[in-house]
């Protein structure tokens, strides 16, 4: 039964972090909001990683927040940014975040 929540989760969390991500290039009038949520998801995912460690992992704890404080360090890009190219760099940070986040969770 437990395995089954997980497996769940698992497949939920992957299939929403591609659409989300998908709609993020895809889409050219949403972005914003998109760009938000998928913040939010990132740290979320961040949490949920370093949350499940024993208190003894302290390293791979650091190592989870780090790779959603790369979801904040995009959307404050994304705030303080003057050109498309700053843009697409905060959008990537993103990106990088919620996929490190997903493999993090799954594979480490």
């Amino acid at each position: 039964m437990a395995l089954g929540i997980l497996s769940l989760f698992a497949i939920g969390s992957t299939i929403i972090s591609i659409v989300g991500i998908l709609a993020l290039y895809l889409l050219k009038e949403k972005r914003k909001g998109i760009l938000y949520f998928l913040t939010i998801w990132g740290v979320i995912l961040a949490g949920i990683k370093a949350t499940s460690l024993p208190s003894n992992y302290i390293s791979s704890q650091i190592i989870a927040w780090g790779i959603g404080a790369l979801s904040i360090i995009g959307v404050l890009l994304y705030m303080t940014a003057k050109s498309e190219k700053q843009l697409t760099v905060s959008y990537a940070l993103v990106t990088i975040s919620v996929v490190a986040n997903l493999i993090n969770l799954f594979f480490m």
